[in-house]
């Protein structure tokens, strides 16, 4: 059981320091990764401009859709494929640290408004 407990927290903190570095990129403070709801809005925010847009997550059947959505458009923000997206979703705790501590670099602007 404490091995468990172990591995979680591991994958936890990897994919927290991740997000950290991927935050930090995107020109934002790294803390902000840590706080759950806040740095979902402002990853939103930092993607699409608009923080608010999160608040289509709480859609039924189409928030699956748009949480693939997103993660594919952060791989593109970050110049990297779809396939890279679909990994943020599904794998979070593996791709985020190498998304923050990788050599990839965070292309400015926003994207098509969806």
């Amino acid at each position: 059981m404490s091995g468990m407990i172990a591995a979680a927290a591991a994958l936890w903190l990897a994919d927290t320091a991740g997000r950290w570095r991927c935050f930090q990129k995107m020109g934002c403070r790294g803390w902000e990764a840590a706080v759950p709801v806040y740095r979902t809005w402002l990853l939103f925010h930092e993607l699409y401009g608009d923080g608010r847009r999160m608040l289509r997550l709480l859609l039924p059947f189409y928030n699956v859709y748009f949480f693939f959505w997103y993660n594919f458009d952060l791989a593109l923000a970050f110049n990297r494929g779809v396939r890279f997206g679909l990994g943020l979703a599904l794998l979070p705790f593996l791709f985020f640290p190498v998304l923050g501590f990788g050599g990839a670099v965070y292309l400015d602007g926003s994207l098509s408004l969806r």
